[in-house]
């Protein structure tokens, strides 16, 4: 096969390959064997991204059919039969950014690779749709297409697709399909630690690295929100209908830009909906049903928010508002008297300071819910006084080793030199280590819960092993309490689940069931559902449901 490559550098090539095709809310089609008839095709350039909101980043043409992945790849031949594989999944909130975003300068894999002659890998960055594209949870949708028993998560299709298509097409470009690593940062971050708890994922990599995720419960949904949400949107758009086909038919004529401004913000998290995204992902690590033997590196910077940077003089008034958009208006009142902040002060020269307090949350909130995913093995990016603060992003120049974009996207006294390339080297060589033995380094150790160690990173200094020190007791009942609300016994590990009544929807074959404590789609997967009319008037069911999972 003839490939028309992007020569992107002496030492690099870059390879633009389309993975899959998309039909609007409906799973990918895979492309993983498919042959180009004339046995080339063009890969001169990127691929476009997929469609989402302007925030003001440049993000270059977007389309529809935007499934594309970015092969990077050392230019000679190595000596080594297959080469690791680290596959790039990009941040954004899952509702902006792209493989291709400010290339040159971001997600790069040519500094790495160009940094790494003496441990040749290949660098993978790929596209995942975003935002409603992604979203959209309907029964119509469920109805619609008798091979896929549920709706939304179609970003994380999208992925275990470009992995598929990897696992079986990487040999072609020098690549072992046996030993490939995913990582990525913010949602992309949350999304290599969520992979891992889908149905279908298994076998399809072998290591993580997930950075400042925030791996929490209220990045999730269960099926009572996601149709709720969907439902509002379909009403929005004036779609509404008695025939599911004539729904879908308005949804899918609507145009792209009309979409993106009806769901403005985003505010469908990804679905928990019991087929393919099962279990929500750390109860799903600490109760055997995520995938096996995958090795870790996860999190966090340590100013993920600088607070203080941004609002220096904040006062009671405006850290409890702040936090209330992060941790909801049901848990905020309980960190906030923990913490005090009724009583905190906007004075930059008090020891109660408002922004510090809210920090300190912050810092213990992101590194608590990454705690829970023992076994792991948690670093730690932290800010060195008078070189600038590690906020959320500053790592990733470091990672991929891009001087330029380093330099324009750190204004707060951060300079590119010598010891920062030092410094930039040691992490890449640790991610590649990671991705060719499971293991980034002997000095760095397999995360403990008993002794709650983890690697420091610090420029000017040696990397070293620190203990964790925050208290996570508050975190730990909000996550609790959150679950309890959202996901029930059964994410808990319970067996036998006895259910009262439910509100029957009709969904195809199928039927939904909803309740006050557990929503899940009957008659998929691997459970045995008996159920009986209780009241015809008012549509309601006894259930008893065993779970064989």
């Amino acid at each position: 096969m003839l490939i028309k490559m992007i020569n992107f550098n002496l030492n690099v090539r870059v390879r633009r390959i389309q993975y899959a095709k998309v039909h609007r809310w409906q799973p990918p089609v895979d492309l993983a064997f498919k042959l180009f008839s004339n046995g080339s095709f063009e890969a001169t350039s990127f691929g476009p991204c997929c469609p989402q909101p302007d925030t003001g980043i440049y993000i270059p043409t977007q389309d529809e059919q935007c499934l594309y992945l970015n092969i990077f790849t050392p230019k000679h031949k190595s000596n080594q039969s297959l080469l690791p594989v680290l596959v790039w999944i990009h941040g954004g909130g899952l509702m902006t950014g792209c493989s291709s975003q400010s290339i040159p300068l971001l997600y790069n894999g040519t500094n790495i690779i160009r940094n790494s002659l003496e441990q040749p890998v290949i660098i993978v960055t790929i596209n995942y749709r975003l935002g409603i594209f992604a979203d959209m949870y309907l029964v119509e949708l469920i109805k619609e297409n008798s091979h896929w028993p549920t709706a939304g998560n179609y970003n994380y299709l999208d992925m275990l697709s470009a992995l598929h298509w990897i696992n079986i097409n990487i040999r072609d470009y020098g690549g072992n399909p046996n030993n490939v690593l995913l990582f990525g940062e913010s949602s992309g971050g949350k999304a290599v630690v969520d992979i891992g708890a889908l149905k279908g994922s298994s076998n399809l990599y072998h290591h993580i690295i997930s950075q400042s995720a925030g791996l929490t419960s209220s990045y999730y949904s269960n099926i009572s929100s996601a149709l709720q949400i969907s439902n509002k949107i379909v009403e929005q758009l004036n779609c509404t209908n008695p025939k599911s086909e004539l729904i879908l038919q308005c949804l899918r004529n609507t145009s792209i830009n009309d979409l993106i401004m009806i769901y403005g913000d985003g505010r469908l998290q990804s679905v928990i909906d019991g087929y393919f995204f099962s279990y929500y992902p750390l109860l799903a690590i600490q109760h055997g049903k995520y995938n096996r033997n995958i090795n870790m590196i996860i999190g966090t910077n340590k100013y993920e928010l600088p607070v203080c940077l941004v609002f220096p003089d904040m006062d009671s008034e405006f850290a409890i508002l702040n936090l209330t958009e992060i941790l909801g208006q049901n848990r905020v009142s309980t960190v906030i008297n923990y913490y005090q902040l009724n009583n905190c002060s906007s004075n930059i020269n008090d020891t109660n300071r408002c922004c510090d307090k809210t920090n300190l949350i912050l810092d213990t909130l992101f590194g608590c819910s990454i705690r829970h995913c023992n076994p792991g093995i948690c670093p730690k990016l932290s800010k060195e006084e008078g070189a600038g603060v590690c906020f959320h992003t500053a790592e990733l120049p470091l990672v991929f080793g891009t001087e330029s974009y380093y330099s324009s996207m750190n204004p707060i006294n951060c300079t590119w030199d010598d010891q920062t390339r030092i410094y930039s080297n040691k992490i890449i060589s640790y991610w590649i280590n990671m991705a060719k033995k499971g293991e980034p380094s002997k000095q760095w150790q397999k995360y403990d819960s008993s002794t709650s160690k983890y690697l420091q990173f610090t420029p000017y200094h040696e990397f070293s092993m620190k203990s964790w020190d925050h208290d996570c007791s508050i975190f730990d009942q909000i996550e609790q309490d959150d679950l309890y609300e959202m996901f029930a016994a059964r994410d808990a590990g319970v067996d036998n689940l006895h259910l009262t009544t439910g509100t029957v929807l009709e969904a195809g074959n199928d039927r939904l069931i909803e309740t006050s404590s557990y929503q899940h789609s009957l008659n998929k997967g691997n459970y045995q559902v008996i159920w009986k009319r209780t009241t015809e008037e008012n549509n309601e069911w006894q259930l008893d449901i065993d779970i064989f999972n």
